[in-house]
């Protein structure tokens, strides 16, 4: 009677990870952002064409593949949109809808930019397209941006009202009240990781659109450097890790 074989180490994890769209997207957008930086830092070091032709082109395919993976997403944002309509924040209501509304633009724009570039078909203003893409993209992270900062002047107010039960006479009272500061630092723990992410984010498409002029290198590293929070991010979620 055969028995099964079992790896060494657990893989589960790894697998609900590239199971998701967002996990295998992160680990394209790492290698991608990288090569886009060691392309500008090995043509810095007199490497040979051939050399920085290869990341270049490595960046270029993985950028094209991640365009392909998310065809069709724009869909998930109008949906995630629709949802967001019955929030009872006003404020954040209007943040979460125009987020999910420019991401979806900039998903769509992006589809074509895919066709484009696969030869599929040519668009004559295809460098209109992109710049739409860039300014939907920055207008969402602006909008991620503005809900995080929200999000911490609302947790703000809700510990300086747990604050007070500090001072309750009664031992239960201060026991929820402890509970809900704990509870309110892991939220804000989580609201200042993705403030950092979205405030080296948002030099991406400021820079594309002439904004700033941060060369491939800079460009590279922030890129790399948030696709791997975004990678811990999801990780997180879908194996269900605090």
């Amino acid at each position: 009677m055969s028995s099964a074989v079992s790896l060494p180490i657990n893989v589960q994890p790894w697998l609900k990870f590239t199971a998701t769209v967002v996990g295998r997207d992160k680990i394209y957008r790492t290698v991608q952002y990288f090569s886009r930086f060691l392309a500008w830092y090995l043509f810095r070091q007199g490497a040979t064409k051939e050399t920085v032709a290869r990341f270049n082109n490595l960046k270029k395919t993985l950028g094209l593949s991640r365009k392909l993976m998310r065809f069709g997403k724009p869909v998930e944002h109008f949906e995630n949109a629709a949802k967001a309509t019955s929030l009872k924040d006003e404020i954040l209501r209007f943040f979460t809808i125009g987020r999910q509304l420019s991401y979806a633009g900039y998903l769509t724009f992006d589809a074509l930019i895919f066709i484009d570039g696969s030869g599929a078909y040519k668009f004559k203003n295809i460098k209109k397209y992109s710049e739409y893409a860039s300014r939907f993209w920055m207008s969402g992270i602006v909008f991620g941006i503005l809900t995080g900062l929200y999000k911490t002047r609302q947790i703000q107010i809700r510990r300086h009202v747990a604050a007070r039960g500090l001072a309750h006479s009664v031992e239960s009272e201060k026991s929820n009240a402890r509970t809900e500061l704990k509870a309110l630092a892991k939220e804000q723990q989580s609201v200042n990781r993705q403030l950092v992410q979205d405030g080296l984010d948002v030099l991406l498409p400021a820079t594309a659109l002439g904004y700033l002029s941060l060369d491939d290198g800079a460009l590279g590293l922030i890129g790399t450097i948030t696709a791997i929070m975004g990678a811990q991010t999801q990780w997180r979620k879908v194996n269900k890790k605090a």
